[in-house]
């Protein structure tokens, strides 16, 4: 994609996305880019496909560790927009996790349904596309800290998860059996809830030069109920940090 869209200013391409997390986040929506040591990322452009192919033969082959850490963008979409998906994530672990494609066809197209309505109200970010990002804040500055090498994509995003509901529990807008739902599922699912050498600091650090901040403030994409998120620019650094010891 980032190719694509770089080449004579612009080429069209098609995805064929072969991993769940491509199929059901990376591959629609067009941000393409690629990652820098500073941040995830940071270094791309917003360039659609001209169509995006799934077949779900291809996750057949598929390595569990990729399945499972792809699936934590199936659970984020059921905590940002859609109660039914998450619920049908808990209830479905067992077949999902077989790869029983009749069980993964329902999710793979939910996701892609939720994402692709954000991104036709929102294609550049400047409102209710930031809704795709939690997680991310916290999970983006995991990723860059261990230098992309330690947590798969979806990994990182499922610690970034646990720290962003910890977040809303803190400022009283879930309760704690929302967080402990939310990690039941995460763990169900075979993803880290815990990261206890996190380089504290270091991963502060990274959140701050994240290419979402503005002006120098974080933006939290927090719940306030299953299915449904609000933005969060009132965050205090000891707030995250706060957060981020829930790991």
């Amino acid at each position: 994609g980032y190719a694509a869209a770089s080449f004579m200013r612009g080429v069209r391409f098609i995805q064929i996305p072969t991993t769940i997390v491509a199929q059901v986040d990376s591959s629609v929506g067009g941000k393409t880019a690629v990652n820098h040591e500073l941040a995830k990322n940071i270094i791309g452009a917003f360039h659609q496909p001209a169509a995006v192919i799934i077949d779900l033969e291809f996750l057949k082959s598929l390595p569990d560790r990729e399945l499972r850490a792809g699936l934590a963008e199936v659970i984020k979409h059921g905590v940002i927009a859609d109660a039914d998906l998450f619920a049908y994530m808990e209830e479905n672990a067992d077949a999902i996790l077989a790869k029983d494609l009749d069980k993964i066809e329902y999710p793979v197209r939910r996701s892609c349904e939720i994402k692709g309505a954000i991104v036709s109200e929102d294609e550049h970010e400047h409102g209710v596309r930031a809704n795709l990002n939690y997680g991310h804040t916290f999970g983006h500055g995991i990723e860059a800290a261990s230098n992309y090498e330690h947590f798969l994509h979806g990994e990182a995003i499922a610690l970034g998860m646990h720290a962003a509901a910890t977040l809303a529990r803190n400022l009283g807008m879930v309760d704690q059996s929302f967080v402990d739902r939310q990690r039941a599922c995460l763990e169900t699912y075979g993803l880290p809830v815990a990261w206890p050498a996190m380089p504290m600091d270091r991963v502060l650090e990274v959140m701050r030069h994240d290419k979402k901040v503005r002006a120098g403030t974080m933006k939290f994409i927090v719940p306030d109920r299953m299915g449904h998120v609000v933005h969060r620019t009132d965050v205090t650094v000891d707030q995250a940090r706060a957060a981020l010891e829930a790991l």
